[in-house]
């Protein structure tokens, strides 16, 4: 029997809600113990501009009874198994009003929002908007476009925000990688995409897609080899192996 619980300001407080200018999506499992510091931090930025959807996949660890306590500052939240990660995503998607979409997940915080900055994007029809992260608080990832995101996810995934209409679904074949997958397939459909030296979120790593293993490599060379073709496979590689040096020395990417 699927059990499926929900709540939210969306459930009683329909009337004279807005058009949001972002939605926040979050999806979490059996992450009771971190994701009050990142509810916490988007409560203090969040306005009528910006909602927040949280989907959950069914977790018992007292997940819900904690987004219970929060329905007046949750638009919505549901808890429900899903498929994974990505499928979770999926589902926050359709569930989402805003002009653009923004991922963060358990562990993350926000420090920012651009609202001026989206709110140009959105006038100038931009589809993606990529913004700084500070990883660890130990350096800042700095998106960029063009060929190097052919060899590497150059858009962070907790720094870019989505225009809504324009973004296709996640592909849940696959497990770590679909958000590289889907930024890819945007710059290959000739999405505009502008970046921004401003920093809206710190990323704390230790997450399944920053532990490489066997599987998870050969997924992100999958993504590669699908959307631009085998003849990128041995300069991504050469990438990966030159970036993993660098960590191992503890030199700043």
């Amino acid at each position: 029997m699927v059990t499926r619980v929900e709540g939210g300001r969306r459930l009683t407080e329909t009337a004279g809600m807005d058009r949001p200018l972002v939605s926040i999506i979050t999806v979490v499992f059996r992450g009771r113990h971190d994701l009050p510091v990142l509810l916490d931090s988007i409560f203090r930025l969040k306005d009528k501009k910006v909602e927040l959807i949280v989907v959950d996949g069914g977790s018992n660890d007292g997940t819900c009874e904690l987004l219970r306590q929060h329905d007046s500052e949750i638009d919505y939240w549901i808890s429900e198994a899903d498929h994974g990660i990505y499928d979770a995503m999926n589902k926050a998607i359709a569930l989402a009003r805003g002009t653009f979409l923004f991922h963060l997940n358990a562990g993350d915080r926000l420090l920012s929002i651009p609202i001026q900055e989206l709110e140009e994007a959105a006038a100038n029809d931009i589809d993606v908007a990529a913004f700084r992260v500070s990883v660890d608080g130990r350096y800042e990832f700095k998106p960029s476009q063009g060929f190097p995101l052919r060899l590497n996810n150059t858009l962070h995934h907790q720094g870019t925000f989505f225009r809504r209409e324009t973004f296709p679904q996640y592909d849940t074949q696959y497990k770590v990688f679909a958000d590289f997958d889907v930024n890819q397939r945007l710059a290959l459909s000739g999405a505009k995409i502008a970046i921004s030296d401003q920093v809206v979120a710190l990323h704390m790593t230790g997450g399944v897609s920053d532990v490489p293993n066997s599987s998870t490599t050969a997924e992100f060379f999958h993504v590669i080899k699908k959307n631009y073709g085998r003849q990128y496979l041995p300069a991504a590689w050469l990438l990966c192996k030159w970036r993993g040096l660098n960590t191992r020395l503890g030199l700043r990417r």
